[in-house]
């Protein structure tokens, strides 16, 4: 009986003894996997080249991860945010990258690695504030008045016509050549408009008076009509131009990018919203004043504004509605702690810091 207990005892170890070498092994040895890592062209956070090849913060965060910890991956791109998350949920894809904000909309379909970036809303405007001559015009135009004053120098033309054909005939001195007598009467045509009367004496007849009287009376209503006019748009043109935070954007035309936070935050304030597919178009509607401002995520709008000096765009005001940019993994993704762990690492030894600076000119 005892040795057949010794013998028992004796197989049990040389078991033991094979089997825990051989789960050793198993844990040591990995399995070579490659990532797929959806990613959506977003500049400066992912940015296509022309060659086809991708740069950007995300991007070179994410490739300093994978040479750190050795991963093999492959690149998928995605024309929007939406068909990302859901790849990224059904779990086609390991890895998104872009600037895609922290929701908790988002967070019931896909799970969020710790945020690599503090992101949030800023303003954009034409900082081409001055009043020029052309603003000016293009002001008057837009309300209806050039059109007017249009036909108020018209008026002044045909009073000048019959004021010469008057003096003409009325009075023995005024000159009898038509280019001189036709300057002369503009001269007091324009001289009523200005003052309100006129240094010519000759003319003394009923005639004349009445002249006299309706260049006064229309010389009064054209100075009123045009300095009413002109201080109208400058001031309209003046509080348009006077945006320092959302506070300011009520009654103004704002420009947004679509599905953006920044879409959605106007929208719930009730301002007068365009949208556009990209930020370039944005930009361009808002230098040609189709729009007075922009509302979108602020690294965008500063790295577009860095990227374009010759266009007269800057940011007001401060940031706000506060957002987290964050790489998103499917639910229950065996890459998550992992990928926090590379990334608390690269923000500890200043990678991230470097980049913003890099990227944006400040931490």
């Amino acid at each position: 009986m005892i040795e057949h207990m010794k013998v028992t005892i004796f197989v049990c170890l040389i078991l033991v003894a094979f089997a825990i070498p051989t789960k050793v092994v198993a844990q040591s040895t990995p399995t070579p996997t490659q990532l797929t890592v959806g990613i959506m062209a977003h500049p400066p956070f992912v940015i296509k080249k022309p060659n086809g090849e991708y740069t950007g913060f995300s991007i070179e965060l994410w490739e300093k991860i994978a040479v750190d910890n050795q991963l093999k991956f492959i690149y998928q791109e995605f024309s929007d945010v939406e068909p990302l998350l859901a790849a990224t949920s059904s779990g086609q894809i390991d890895v998104a990258l872009s600037d895609i904000t922290v929701t908790a909309s988002r967070f019931e379909s896909v799970d969020f690695c710790t945020p690599f970036f503090h992101a949030g809303l800023r303003i954009m405007i034409n900082e081409d504030r001055s009043n020029s001559i052309g603003r000016l015009l293009r002001g008057l135009r837009e309300d209806g008045h050039l059109t007017f004053i249009g036909l108020l120098a018209g008026v002044i033309v045909v009073l000048t016509v019959l004021t010469t054909v008057v003096l003409r005939r009325t009075d023995r001195n005024f000159t009898r050549h038509w280019h001189h007598g036709f300057a002369e009467s503009f001269y007091h045509v324009i001289s009523v408009i200005m003052t309100g009367k006129s240094n010519y004496k000759g003319g003394q007849g009923p005639i004349w008076r009445i002249i006299a009287a309706l260049w006064i009376l229309c010389g009064v209503a054209l100075v009123a009509y045009i300095t009413s006019s002109i201080t109208s748009v400058m001031t309209t043109q003046r509080l348009q131009n006077e945006i320092s935070g959302p506070k300011d954007l009520g009654g103004k035309n704002v420009g947004v990018i679509a599905d953006s936070p920044g879409a959605d935050y106007s929208a719930q304030r009730g301002w007068d919203i365009s949208t556009f597919d990209d930020l370039p178009s944005a930009a361009t509607s808002l230098v040609t004043h189709d729009i007075q401002a922009i509302v979108f995520d602020a690294p965008a709008l500063q790295y577009y504004d860095n990227a374009h000096p010759e266009m007269p765009l800057t940011e007001v005001g401060p940031i706000f509605d506060p957002h987290k940019y964050a790489f998103a993994v499917p639910k229950g993704s065996p890459n998550r702690m992992p990928l926090n762990h590379a990334l608390l690492k690269l923000e500890e030894a200043g990678f991230v810091t470097a980049l913003n600076v890099r990227y944006f000119g400040s931490d």
